[in-house]
């Protein structure tokens, strides 16, 4: 590997290096202090339409002490090769094929949101590539009401409704109930919407793509053996910290550490916070008790953080109605209330759509949801937010007398 040693952060924009291996096409850009460094370095791998600029603080803060490589393997970053047919587990083999083409050492990754599934497979199927490993926003969709959000927003992209795709990705990229701690202001907000919004058909394809690859991963068979560390954002409602917590968990050499007054994009929102951690993390150091901004979990702590961010309030009017698209109607009874979702309680048919519903409450615009679950508790739903209007009103309406916790969906 020749290393450019002239990093400034303009050349984050420059057209990156460009490795083929078969038929697929890697970008890269590769700075460090040497041309011929021999450390092993950095490797960033971002979300899945995170350019390289998204991490000109980063690669500045990191290069004082590492190499520092920045990839986008095809469908992910900036680079635009679609390839639907490849498997999470095969771009992490892609991860594999450029460290060996490239004849570096072995390399420490930090991924990001999906790149964080990335990163992790990587470390778990080509162990001696990998000397460690930071990861954060973890994506291994497990939750069964992220998928179904995951899986909705699938939808609403083949219907062609673009922004009421739009509102729900960014609400479950940007929790709103807890804006002013996280600093993102209104302006930020808007701008990503009109981002998603504007989405041509090539990064519509490419999100369905990635997409897909999460719903069609099984799960983790096997987790990192070499030194991890798993941050997450303590008010992340899209991958939540308990799920960071029990990845964690499962690592033979984890510390997960919660970054306060941030949700899922916390290396964005608390950089300091955030590189406190990881600065002394990847030249070997142990990682303290607590930092500036951010708790580290204790061994005993990963498996029993608390499973719902969320509690539910008890609705001044429980009664509402619960209405399909085909116009059929049932009255409902709101045993509980959330931002996120809802527990209703009614006479309904044993067998529901999967789609199309809408909760009808006073004082409240009609609410898109999903059910989610059913069972002796009565129905759990999830809300969409597809609908702005509805979701600021729902905001407003949880300073009721909350319920205890329990099981999220």
């Amino acid at each position: 590997m020749q290393y450019r040693t002239d990093y400034h952060v303009s050349l984050l924009a420059d057209a990156p290096a460009v490795l083929t291996i078969g038929r697929w096409q890697l970008h890269y850009l590769a700075f460090s202090a040497h041309a011929d460094d021999k450390r092993a370095p950095v490797l960033l791998l971002g979300g899945a339409f995170q350019s390289f600029r998204s991490f000109a603080a980063e690669a500045a803060e990191l290069l004082s002490e590492h190499p520092v490589i920045l990839l986008d393997l095809p469908s992910q970053g900036c680079n635009t090769q679609l390839a639907a047919e490849l498997r999470l587990e095969d771009l992490a083999d892609l991860i594999a094929a450029f460290v060996e083409e490239m004849q570096l050492p072995a390399v420490q990754p930090i991924g990001l949101s999906y790149g964080s599934a990335l990163a992790a497979l990587f470390a778990v199927r080509h162990p001696q590539h990998c000397a460690r490993l930071l990861l954060a926003g973890i994506t291994a969709f497990g939750r069964p009401g992220a998928r179904r959000l995951l899986e909705e927003s699938l939808e609403l992209l083949d219907e062609g409704q673009l922004d009421a795709f739009a509102q729900g990705a960014l609400t479950g990229l940007l929790n709103p109930l807890h804006s002013e701690a996280t600093g993102v202001s209104p302006l930020f907000r808007k701008v990503l919407l009109r981002q998603l919004q504007r989405l041509g058909p090539t990064e519509i394809e490419r999100y369905r793509q990635n997409s897909r690859r999460l719903l069609d991963f099984s799960g983790f068979a096997q987790h990192p053996q070499c030194p991890t560390l798993v941050l997450a954002g303590e008010h992340d409602h899209f991958t939540q910290p308990w799920e960071h917590a029990q990845f964690a968990a499962a690592c033979a050499q984890a510390d997960c550490a919660l970054i306060h007054g941030a949700d899922h994009l916390a290396q964005f929102e608390r950089r300091a916070a955030c590189a406190g951690l990881y600065a002394p993390f990847l030249r070997g150091a142990e990682q303290p008790l607590s930092s500036p901004g951010a708790t580290r979990l204790s061994r005993g702590q990963l498996e029993h953080l608390e499973r719902r961010q969320e509690v539910r309030h008890a609705p001044r009017q429980r009664r509402a109605r619960l209405r399909h698209l085909s116009g059929a109607e049932w009255s409902v009874e709101m045993a509980e209330l959330g931002f996120f979702g809802c527990l209703l309680h009614g006479d309904l048919p044993a067998e529901l759509p999967a789609r199309g519903w809408l909760l009808l409450a006073d004082e409240l615009p009609a609410l898109p949801l999903l059910p989610l679950r059913r069972d002796h508790n009565g129905l759990a739903c999830i809300f969409t937010h597809t609908d702005a209007l509805a979701s600021a009103a729902l905001a407003e309406a949880r300073h009721a007398q909350p319920l205890p916790t329990a099981a999220c969906a």
